[in-house]
């Protein structure tokens, strides 16, 4: 796995924040985010009939996910990974239990056994450098009946942005999201469970205006990967095997 792409997102001076300026905008499509990690989470709970949940968030970045989720669900021991040191000691420094990352293989993180009954993210894939080779390292590191799901990935609603960022600052990792395939994400999860879906979904721009979203839908416009994101989602039964 690249050390120069851990180095490359660890730095302070990165910025991941959109070029969308309304603040309504924005707080509607973490809403909608929020909602999404809220009911895998509830559904989880009543599956496995208890609230205290080991939950991971990969790439939790400045913590408004982890901060809010860990005030809903006051029984559940969540644990968040990011590259950026102010981040993470910013986290710290609010009793939170966060860690500083160097490695986009977990399994070597977690080398002590730690394993999680839950683990989330939101547009963190394409940032790797092989997304599969993550994505693989975390199902290993699940409890069985364990779920992982990664939320909004390709950053779609910012496409321009990002494009412009790997052009000035040779941000490489970021082109990830142009070989982001379902069709390979599918035939990782296939090995592991058949408890599983990966799907494309509708701009969280488009989202925000719920008359547009419908209209997307009535097209079938959530269909197509160039303008909309990626979630996947799976359920690993046992130990990583069916």
């Amino acid at each position: 796995m690249r050390k120069d792409n851990v180095n490359v997102q660890s730095s302070e001076e990165v910025s991941y924040g959109s070029l969308l300026k309304s603040k309504e905008l924005l707080q509607n499509r973490e809403k909608i985010n929020l909602r999404q990690i809220r009911d895998v989470i509830d559904v989880v709970i009543q599956r496995l009939g208890r609230a205290n949940l080991n939950i991971l968030e990969i790439g939790f970045d400045d913590g408004r996910h982890l901060s809010q989720l860990c005030d809903i669900y006051k029984d559940a021991e969540f644990i968040g990974l990011e590259v950026r040191k102010k981040t993470v000691e910013n986290m710290v420094a609010q009793g939170y239990d966060c860690r500083l990352v160097e490695t986009e293989l977990f399994g070597d993180y977690f080398e002590s056994g730690e394993t999680f009954d839950i683990i989330y993210g939101f547009g963190v894939l394409h940032h790797m450098s092989d997304p599969y080779k993550s994505l693989e390292s975390l199902i290993g590191i699940l409890k069985p009946d364990g779920v992982i799901t990664f939320i909004r990935e390709h950053h779609r609603y910012d496409l321009m942005g990002h494009l412009y960022a790997t052009i000035k600052r040779n941000w490489a990792y970021e082109k990830n999201s142009l070989k982001m395939k379902r069709k390979r994400f599918k035939e990782l999860l296939g090995k592991y469970t058949k408890e599983y879906f990966v799907r494309y979904d509708n701009n969280p721009l488009i989202m925000c205006f719920r008359r547009l979203n419908s209209f997307c839908c009535m097209l079938k416009l959530q269909r197509f990967p160039l303008i909309n994101g990626m979630t996947i989602f799976a359920r690993i039964k046992s130990d990583g095997k069916e």
